[in-house]
This record gives structure tokens, sequence and C-alpha cells, in this order.
């Protein structure tokens, strides 16, 4: 079916929009229904964005009203039996306000410095009818010079902004940026990039432009320089205190804090954001896991292989960084290292295995609480280094990661409209490193086994460097209000644990004395191991004392040392065209 949207933005200063969605009504329907999605690929939380929908009505295209109503969270249907209509016509409008004012990539922001438009956040969908060339035209205040997207702009004339996309999720999967933003771009393989920053960085002395450019070149080079798309779209935000990326089809939308990109581990973060989003376009936008396409926008996708889309692609991340020559060995096996950190410190990687944490991720990974560590690990962080152990492994067999993401693209590329299998996945693994290392691999994926992550390093001209610690050890991670201190999460089997300490607890009094702020910081100089003491804790209201003894803290990874250079570079190295 025909769609055409108009997006109007008339007072920025109120945060909304006025959208106006033509259609056409179905021969013969006495019905028709409209949805706003709840959540967006990528980002897997059900976000019920149609509560920012402050007012909708139908109308038909002479402007007399249509009677609906709402039929479920974000459903409304449009009845023409139930309508008084002086003349029936067959186009009709739905128009909607919508309040935009969070500024994420998976939701919109608008105000009277720009506006990020995310497509499931504000653009209503028609259900059960698929959309033909859906059309969009974007209104907004002359002041603002850019409209940035990767929509196919279709405008007689530059001034009217009109764009067109293949269907509905092609729509949806192109954000805007619009406003004052600064643009730049640059040309790889015959093929434009544009790039479109918001917001204010501190002064610094980084090339942006050029280091993106070698992102995409290397990244490129791991698929056979086989780019799968005309244009390329990087919209970057930078604002304090937000990190965050969403991939697309064809773009990718950022966000970071710009005070920090003077500092070097903060400005090799950045790359690693910018390598993880653009990495997808193969790998989940393309090869991707069976259940996440065609997508349900109105119930959860839920799948067992975000190991595959995630996982491998955090893998990656900092890897094509290293590749590209952005960083040195050393600063990439410190990020390691800091993943392995928290790795390590995760009890809750003794419950959920990989499958089960990507099913999960609807209600743990997108939806942390003071208990997630103590029940559940993140893909993103144990797929990633599950990946590296692949690539430990393969190396062993004369291959690598780089064989299997060829494997991968190739088989896309067989069947681009069908989404990838676990078994497939099992079955390239095999193919390429034998079914010792699939067997090894399914393991790691399917199961919570500890998973030997030293001897792969090792493997690799790599060592840890382990530091046994001598200091008391609470396991409590603290959150403050002024100079109180209060217990934000206890670790699973730690001394607070065992003691009946619960997150939310203020610690008031330890051994008669008052507890404050700066006391978590001196712990071990306060408290000795395997020694009694007494804390008094306010909860919910009243006072409980708690017998605590501290033991000693787990041992730390202090390094990811090199001991033959020359076989970690090689482990490491791109091997390819």
């Amino acid at each position: 079916m025909k769609a055409h949207y108009i997006v109007e933005i008339e007072n920025p200063e109120q945060n909304v929009v006025k959208v106006t969605l033509k259609l056409e009504r179905k021969a013969g329907a006495q019905t028709m229904r409209v949805f706003m999605p709840s959540w967006s690929p990528g980002s897997y939380l059900m976000r019920e964005y149609a509560r920012n929908i402050r007012w909708i009505k139908f109308s038909q295209e002479n402007g007399e009203d249509l009677f609906f109503h709402q039929v479920a969270k974000g459903q409304w249907e449009v009845n023409w039996d139930k309508s008084e209509l002086k003349k029936p016509m067959n186009k009709f409008d739905v128009t909607y306000l919508i309040y935009l004012n969070e500024l994420t990539v998976r939701t919109s922001h608008v105000n009277t410095s720009h506006a990020f438009l995310h497509g499931p956040s504000y653009l209503l969908g028609v259900f059960g009818e698929e959309m033909e060339k859906p059309s969009i035209e974007f209104r907004f205040p002359p002041i603002w010079s850019k409209l940035s997207t990767s929509l196919t702009d279709i405008s007689p004339e530059r001034s009217h902004f009109l764009y067109e996309a293949k269907d509905y999720d092609e729509l949806v999967d192109c954000p805007v940026e619009i406003g004052c933003q600064e643009t730049d771009g640059f040309m790889v393989l015959g093929k434009p990039h544009t790039l479109a920053f918001y917001g204010t960085t501190f002064p610094h002395h980084e090339n942006l432009k050029n280091d993106m450019k070698r992102v995409v070149e290397i990244t490129a080079r791991h698929f056979g320089n086989d780019l799968p798309y005309d244009q390329y779209l990087f919209i970057t935000h930078f604002a304090p205190k937000i990190r965050g990326g969403l991939e697309h089809h064809n773009s990718t939308a950022l966000q970071f804090d710009g005070r920090k990109i003077a500092n070097r581990k903060d400005y090799i973060a950045y790359l690693s954001l910018v390598a993880h989003e653009y990495f997808h376009l193969w790998n989940i936008k393309r090869i991707r896991p069976e259940e996440l396409g065609p997508f349900d926008y109105l119930t959860e996708n839920y799948t067992t292989m975000l190991w595959l889309g995630e996982g491998l692609t955090s893998f990656m991340d900092d890897l094509l960084v290293y590749r590209a020559g952005l960083c040195s060995i050393e600063e990439y096996l410190d990020q390691v290292k800091s993943n392995l950190e928290v790795y390590f410190a995760t009890p809750g990687k003794k419950f959920h295995s990989l499958e089960t944490s990507s099913f999960n991720a609807w209600v743990k990974l997108y939806r942390p609480d003071e208990n997630t560590k103590n029940s559940s690990i993140s893909y993103y962080l144990k797929g990633g280094l599950v990946f590296t152990a692949l690539h430990s492994l393969l190396l062993q067999k004369g291959k690598g990661i780089d064989d299997v993401l060829t494997s991968l693209w190739t088989h896309y590329k067989d069947r681009p409209s069908k989404g990838i299998r676990t078994v497939e996945v099992y079955d390239i693994i095999k193919s390429i490193g034998g079914e010792e290392i699939a067997n090894t691999f399914s393991t790691m994926i399917e199961t919570t086994e500890d998973i030997d992550f030293e001897t792969c390093f090792k493997k690799m001209g790599m060592e840890f460097i382990w530091i046994d610690s001598k200091l008391p050890y609470l396991g409590i991670e603290w959150d403050f209000q002024g100079e109180r201190a209060f217990a934000r999460v206890v670790l699973l089997d730690s001394p607070a644990y065992k003691a009946g300490v619960n997150p939310g607890d203020e610690i008031v009094f330890l051994n008669g004395l008052r507890f404050q702020r700066e006391d978590t910081m001196d712990l071990p100089s306060l408290l000795e191991i395997n020694k009694s003491y007494e804390m008094i804790v306010s909860r919910m209201g009243k006072v409980e004392r708690v017998e605590i003894v501290p033991s000693t803290a787990p041992k730390i990874l202090k390094e990811i040392s090199i001991k033959d250079r020359a076989l970690a570079e090689k482990s490491l190295a791109f091997v390819g065209k």
C-alpha cells in the first residue's frame, strides 16, 4: 500500500512533533489498524513508544473526522461503518502529536538546538499491510540548515526535504538528524560516507574524519571490500555523560561524551564504538539470527543467538581499531584485560549460558538491577571473550577469525533474505577448524563451564600477570548520597552477602563509629581479614545489626603481558587481501 508521512516541527521548544500519515482505504475494507512500535531492532527492551503520543485523530481528505478507537497498547483502529460521513472518500489521514525529549540512540530528541528522529519511536505503521515505497517529508524551522539521513532523497528541490524508503522496515531503520550539525565526509571504494556531528567537544588534536575512514577501510577488507550499500551515514551526538550506539542498515547513530576526546583511552573507546556499530552493517543487519527479521514491532522477538550478533562484534571492535593502526597492541590488550576483569568479577556467569543470556535480554541485560551481576552474564562481554578463545583455537590449525567472517559473509550472500541458525554457525566453524574446535565452541556457547582464557592467550604469545591481593574484601559496590554510603550491589557469596547485607542498605556505623563515603575508600586501613565487625545499617527506615567478617580480596589481573611479540602481533594481525 502507498503511504506518505509529513513530519512537522513547528515548536521545537515544546519538544513535540506533529506527524500526518496519508493513507488510502483498502478496497472493501471497513476497518484499518495502525500501530506504534513497542521496541527498536538492535535494542531489546519493550520501550512502548506510544506512551509519548499526546493526541491522535483520523480524518478524511476533506477534513471530516472518522470514528476510531484504541484496541491495544499502541494500536488504533478506524471504522468506516461507524463514521457518519457526508461524503465517503478512499483517502484518509492519521494525524498525531508526539512528545520527543529523550536523547538516546533508540529514542528521539527535539529541542531548539536540533531534532534527532529515530524511526520506531515516532512513525506509525499499518497493521498487517506492507508499505510500498513510503515517502516522508520534513518541515522544520528555517534557522535549521541541514538534514542528515540515509533515506533516498527524492526532493524536486533540495529545500523540500522529501525522501522515500523501500518499505516500512527501511523507513524506520534510517535515523534523521536535523539542525545545524557539522557535516563532512570521505570516499571509500568509490562510495560516499557522510559524517554528521551534533554537540560539543573539548579541544583536542585527533583527526576524527581520518580515523573513522581508516576504521571503514579495515572493516571492509574483512569482507572482501564488499560494501553492501550505495552510501553510509555516521551520526554522532556529543554531550556530557552519554555513550551508546545503534546499528542501522546503511547508517548508525553514536553518542559519546565530547569532553573526553582529548583523553587517549577515551578516544580509543570512541573509535571502538565506531567500529562496533559499523561492523554491525555486516554482522546482524545482514548476517542475522533467523528470528530477527522480518520484525514484529509489537512483541518481543526472542533469539538465543545474540552471542553472534553482539559477541562477535564486541570481539571485533577493539581488534579493528588495533588492526587499523589506531592503537598499540598494549592499548588493545589493556582493554581486553578490563573486559576479563569484569568477567571474572561477575558471579552470574555460573548461572546463565550465552544462549540463556541472549534469550533473556528483554528482562535482564536491558533492565539491569542490583542483582543482575549475581544472576546473569552479558552476551556482549562473554560473547566477545569466547570469540577471542575461538580465534586462538583456530590459529593452532593455521586459521583464524578472518576465515569465519569470510564464510559467514558467503553464507549470507548465498541466501540474503534468510537468517542464520546456531547449527549453521557450528557447521561453518567445523568446516574451518574441525569437529573438536566446533564442539569446544558449542560448549562455551551453551553451558556455564569455566573457560580457560589464560591458556588461549598463552598460545598467542601473551601471559596473564596476576597479583594475589592481601587486602580485606567485603563484596559491596557502593552508592552515595552526599557523605552517606549505601550498598548498591552485594556480590554473591561475598562476606557482605553471607552476613546479610542487602542492596539498598545504608551503612550507618562500623564498630560503633559513624561510617561515611570517604571510609569506603579507606577500608584496607580500617579492616583486618578474618576479624569480626559490627555494622549498623538502616534498612527501610529500621536499624539493623550485622556481623561481618572480611575475607581476602580475589586476585587481580594486573596485565596481559606480551611474552613473544612476534607471535602476539602475528596472532592479532589481519589475514586477508
